[in-house]
């Protein structure tokens, strides 16, 4: 009868302990964050990215298929974009990890977030391709804060937008901005690049014999 009433209290202490395992394990985060559809991925990079989103929450976006609902979500989508863009050229990978799943759109894009990262790590960007990349996405933003924002909030939510484009953008340079782009150019005169087999060595160019027309 003991047995059986302590394996009866064993079996409730392990059914107890299992139910309310999520809560004795999670982390205790207290902002949006975890919410990918709320915070979207690389947001955590920059404070006032999350901050100017915050804002946006609370002018009250509309639903998704009216005017200012899709405003915020493009809105989003350029800050992810840009952070993302900042995360994939800056982190120790240097690749496009972040941003090989984000779309396109032609309204803010001058060119896929990815294909942008992928030339900045070969060294093929110059200054003036990236001052058009972020002009696109600021001149866009702006626009877009315009639509969403009261006369009350657009003055802060300009300012931080233009801040984390300034901090990302000087974070790119700092990486993807070389003397001269190299694109596939070998690196030197060692480069294996550069290297002629020797039957090419004594080709010369081809001479057309007779009239060309009839060739």
């Amino acid at each position: 009868m003991n047995i059986a009433l302590a394996a009866l209290f064993v079996l409730l202490a392990l059914s107890a302990f299992l139910y309310f395992r999520p809560r004795f394990l999670s982390e205790g985060f207290a902002t949006i964050a975890v919410d990918d559809a709320t915070m979207p991925k690389c947001f955590l990079r920059d404070a006032e990215a999350q901050r100017l989103l915050a804002v946006m929450n609370s002018e009250g976006t509309a639903a998704p298929n009216t005017t200012k609902g899709m405003a915020y979500a493009e809105l989003k989508l350029i800050l992810q974009k840009v952070l993302c863009m900042d995360a994939d050229i800056t982190g120790s990978g240097a690749g496009s990890y972040s941003t090989y799943q984000m779309p396109f759109a032609t309204s803010h894009d001058i060119e896929p977030a990815a294909s942008f990262v992928s030339r900045c790590v070969k060294g093929a960007v110059r200054a003036r391709d990236l001052q058009m990349v972020v002009d696109k996405f600021e001149g866009r933003g702006v626009e877009l804060i315009n639509t969403l924002c009261s006369q009350e909030t657009k003055a802060d939510a300009m300012n931080m937008f233009h801040g984390v484009l300034a901090r990302a953008t000087r974070n790119m340079t700092d990486k993807c901005v070389v003397e001269k782009a190299t694109l596939d150019t070998p690196a030197g005169p060692r480069d294996p690049g550069y290297f002629v087999p020797e039957p090419l060595k004594e080709l010369r160019p081809y001479k057309i014999q007779g009239d060309a027309q009839y060739l």
